[in-house]
């Protein structure tokens, strides 16, 4: 297999849109070569397609660039016929399109309201809506006839809906709720704005009303969740561990000698910072009692309240289905806090970090975990 990672590690940091290529053989043609691709989101015009692998061969032959064969899409994969007669492999780290009312159509998660009291993504791979305000369930996740709900402790304001993402003001005072849609699960963004709202009790065992009708959900070793269907004891979704951190911009760990100012949270924009670009990181503890039907958040105190801390504060935990792709980050900086499928900025990046945009003198190392079976009895360049 192939990696090409030198222009779009940099973008895997984001968009998880790394692709991934790998040449196999399944022609006659003879030996195989891997070809650069670019991501899915960054493709500047539409690559030539055709149905099957004969049909694009010829395309392929006669134009002289790669073209699709529309039979071996996937959720997260494309196959091309090269203008040589082989076959090239993309593989994404997330979904890039999925089957609504039988043809593949592009990831939309523009959210929209669906006329019973929700608002939902125009297409993801998951099931999925959350609240259009009051008492409907703060989210709703469907996969495979299985449902998990959560539902906030009070009825919640109607949400200001922009691109993917609901926002609801003031779900406790002076703390704003995000949550937004991603391809296969959401992201739940809590934005404590004050000290002042910091000190709200509830924040220190944030309960959240849980259904799990079939399905069992536990806490894993890592700290974050699963959630098991009681018949097939298949995992059905999943959590990593949430992550809370604030505003400030971690100090460096040497004094800079190339004139440049270091990350200041005055360059930083309102609500923008990153997890691996704040100075205060914190995993956040998650609980699930015995019975179900509840889950609660303890947020890390001494990041919330502690002496230092520059708000607004950031919590967040995330729920996706399952998938045989994965990655994480490590970093030197934050060696005991790596990220698991991350959702950081585009520019977050990878190797050695000395400039405004992250920690000074960091080091980061991004991981990939992508399905070969596929590839399996093939021969890779």
């Amino acid at each position: 297999m192939s990696v090409d990672t030198t222009r779009r590690a940099r973008l895997a940091a984001g968009a998880l849109s790394l692709t991934v290529v790998a040449a196999l053989i399944a022609l006659p043609a003879g030996p195989v070569s891997a070809l650069p691709s670019t991501s899915a989101s960054s493709v500047a015009a539409p690559e030539p397609v055709e149905a099957s692998e004969d049909e694009a061969a010829v395309k392929a032959a006669h134009l002289g660039v790669p073209v699709e064969v529309a039979a071996l899409r996937g959720e997260s994969s494309d196959v091309f016929v090269t203008p040589d007669g082989q076959l090239e492999a993309r593989e994404y780290l997330r979904p890039i399109r999925t089957r609504l009312s039988g043809t593949w159509q592009p990831i939309d998660t523009t959210l929209a309201a669906t006329g019973d009291g929700m608002v939902a993504p125009k297409a993801a791979t998951v099931g999925l809506g959350f609240s259009g305000g009051g008492d409907k369930p703060l989210v709703e996740l469907s996969q495979a006839g299985r449902r998990l709900a959560l539902s906030w402790p009070d009825p919640l304001p109607q949400p200001r809906l922009e691109g993917d993402t609901a926002t609801y003001p003031d779900v406790l005072p002076g703390v704003d709720l995000r949550m937004t849609a991603q391809e296969d699960g959401y992201s739940q963004i809590l934005v404590v704005k004050s000290a002042a709202a910091a000190a709200d009790a509830r924040l220190a065992g944030l309960r959240l009303g849980m259904a799990a009708d079939g399905m069992t959900v536990k806490e894993t070793a890592t700290g974050g969740l699963s959630v098991t269907d009681n018949g097939s004891g298949g995992t059905v979704f999943e959590a990593a561990q949430p992550l809370m951190w604030d505003s400030s911009a971690g100090p460096a760990k040497t004094p800079r000698t190339d004139g440049q100012p270091g990350a200041g949270a005055g360059g930083l924009a309102a609500g923008g910072l990153g997890a691996g670009e704040s100075g205060k990181l914190a995993a956040v503890e998650v609980d699930v009692p015995a019975g179900g039907g509840e889950l609660t958040l303890k947020p890390d105190l001494g990041v919330l309240r502690g002496p230092g801390t520059v708000y607004p504060v950031f919590i967040d935990p995330q729920w996706y289905t399952p998938k045989a792709t994965a990655w994480t980050m490590a970093s030197k900086y934050w060696a005991s806090s790596p990220q698991w499928k991350f959702n950081g900025k585009p520019d977050a990046g990878l190797g050695y970090c000395g400039w405004e945009y992250c920690q000074p003198y960091d080091t980061k190392r991004l991981f990939y975990r992508l399905p070969t079976s596929r590839f399996a009895g093939k021969t890779i360049l």
